[in-house]
């Protein structure tokens, strides 16, 4: 009997032991209108000790669907730069441990078992993840969608976020790196473009936020500069990302992202030329010119007034 009491109050006293060691874990996750990835997302996350949500307004049920799985749902404003909103959403967080997810991702039973035992251990602060990323029907596996590394479970404090797309690695030069391997079961699952439609709207955003950066930078538009930049990108994915062995989805993905770099610069021109003076009011010159002659000489109430040839 005394073994058995002595057996249960060591069962305790390791249980108290891990209760005190084990880093406390945050998911962090940014959204905006993500009804249709949101719950596969929560559902690979809740083996973390919290999960927060930042909506930035969604018009669906995003927010309704996050409250499923936490009442940490908070609201950020609508702002084109996605990342830049990550600052905030990791501010909110109270975990020792930050694990850094998109809605439209998902973590592997064996990945979260990996981060488990790195946040037990003390061997890292930051731990790159490759990603597997899912484009228009498959896992895209060149064409510039290999496996990227991205820090997307660390410290608190060891990584911080820009204000513009993907610049998300400014990590505490002190920060010891670990980064993990290639095996499907330690890489985040990326499902991003389930078509070319969807990938033409989010390549509309990131444009014009790409846009605004090169007019930032002091950036002028020029034809020259347009082709170089959209040749080089399809050139750079095709050919030295072998996007080629993609087949048809490697082409296509290549072509849009060279579209992706023209429209970029078509926006800078448009940046550049309407500043001071924005299409919608240029437009509305141009309707009062051919509106004024209707208005100085209207014309008959009806038909019937009108005399016949």
């Amino acid at each position: 009997m005394r073994d058995t009491v002595d057996f249960a109050l060591g069962l305790q006293r390791n249980y108290d032991v891990n209760a005190m060691t084990m880093p406390k874990i945050s998911a962090v996750i940014n959204t905006r209108n993500e009804e249709r990835n949101l719950r596969e997302c929560l559902e690979t996350v809740q083996w973390c000790d919290e999960i927060v949500v930042v909506d930035m307004e969604s018009e669906d049920r995003t927010v309704e669907i996050a409250r499923e799985y936490t009442d940490r749902v908070f609201t950020h404003k609508k702002i084109l730069a996605f990342d830049a909103a990550r600052n905030f959403a990791v501010g909110k967080a109270t975990g020792d441990w930050i694990l850094l997810v998109d809605a439209d991702e998902m973590v592997p039973k064996a990945l979260a078992d990996r981060l488990l035992d790195v946040a037990a251990g003390d061997d890292a602060d930051v731990v790159e993840i490759l990603f597997r990323h899912y484009i228009m029907g498959d896992w895209v596996r060149h064409s510039g969608w290999g496996l990227t590394p991205l820090p997307r479970f660390f410290r608190r404090g060891k990584v911080l976020f820009g204000e513009t797309v993907h610049d998300y690695i400014h990590k505490d030069p002190a920060a010891r790196t670990l980064r993990l391997d290639s095996s499907p079961g330690h890489c985040i699952h990326h499902f991003s473009y389930e078509d070319s439609s969807r990938f033409v709207e989010k390549m509309n955003r990131y444009s014009s936020i790409e846009a605004a950066r090169l007019l930032g930078n002091g950036i002028r538009y020029s034809v020259p500069r347009l082709l170089v930049a959209s040749l080089r990108e399809f050139a750079g994915r095709f050919l030295k990302g072998k996007g080629y062995k993609d087949g048809p989805r490697g082409f296509s993905l290549c072509l849009m992202m060279a579209f992706y770099r023209a429209l970029s610069h078509i926006k800078l021109w448009e940046l550049e030329t309407f500043s001071e003076d924005p299409v919608a009011r240029k437009y509305e010159s141009m309707r009062r010119g051919i509106l004024d002659p209707w208005k100085k000489n209207p014309p008959s109430s009806s038909r019937g007034d009108t005399p016949p040839r």
